[in-house]
């Protein structure tokens, strides 16, 4: 009687589940990225060679002997304002993710303690209606 209804409730959920997982599959990805361009270092390809750049985060601007040109080029292949703009694109997908699978997974719970108590009270009203004596 209740069982149509509480497939379509948990299908519902897995669907807002299935979303959220994404979201954060996504999120999670830009992050990865985002640590690879911080983390790695890298070469730009000058006009007549490749210069060696160390990883933005790890980057020491007295320690390093970069030619004025060579810095300039390494500063310029990897931007902070374009990797704080990657950061900052990875926050909704990761936010809405989250939100949608905790709301996914309690109306699941949810779902499954009311249609228990709907059991409950179904199986209390036959176990009543046999133990009334018949006139």
């Amino acid at each position: 009687m209740q069982w149509p209804a509480r497939q379509e409730f948990d299908r519902v959920a897995g669907r807002q589940q299935g979303w959220g997982a994404g979201l954060m599959v996504v999120s999670a990805a830009l992050f990865l990225w985002l640590g690879y361009l911080l983390m790695i270092p890298f070469t730009v390809h000058d006009y007549q060679d490749e210069i060696a750049c160390e990883a933005p985060v790890f980057h020491d601007s007295e320690s390093t002997s970069y030619s004025q040109g060579a810095g300039k080029l390494c500063s310029a292949e990897r931007d902070w304002p374009e990797l704080l703009a990657l950061g900052l694109l990875a926050v909704p997908p990761a936010v809405a993710g989250a939100a949608l699978f905790t709301s996914g997974s309690a109306r699941k719970r949810a779902s499954s303690h009311v249609f228990r108590i709907l059991e409950m009270q179904d199986s209390q009203e036959r176990a009543r209606q046999r133990a009334q004596p018949k006139p």
